[in-house]
């Protein structure tokens, strides 16, 4: 599967610590890997073809990614904070999500 990571979620990427990048750059090497097959506890879906990607430890990160026939885009990242995903980082996925028009 193609991933395609938008220049800004790839900017929230860079500015993780390295052993933190380096679990999210892992669950981007699964997601490449397995495709829409990619489940639990690596991969949760939180939407109309909205999924997330967990990285966890000391650090929560959430990579929010959709597909698009062959390929998948990662459109959003954020620093999970409390057991739920917030209603302002889900918005902001969905509005990233509709500007890519599919």
């Amino acid at each position: 599967m193609i991933v395609k990571v938008l220049s800004t979620v790839q900017e929230f990427i860079n500015s993780l610590d390295d052993p933190t990048q380096a679990k999210v750059y892992k669950g981007i090497k699964l997601l490449r890997e397995f495709g829409p097959k990619l489940n639990q506890p690596h991969s949760k879906k939180i939407g109309n073809n909205l999924y997330e990607l967990r990285t966890l430890g000391k650090i929560q990160i959430r990579i929010v990614y959709c597909f698009n026939k062959d390929l998948s885009i990662v459109i959003h990242g954020f620093i999970k904070k409390s057991n739920k995903i917030s209603k302002q980082e889900l918005k902001l996925a969905k509005q990233k999500q509709r500007q890519l028009a599919f």
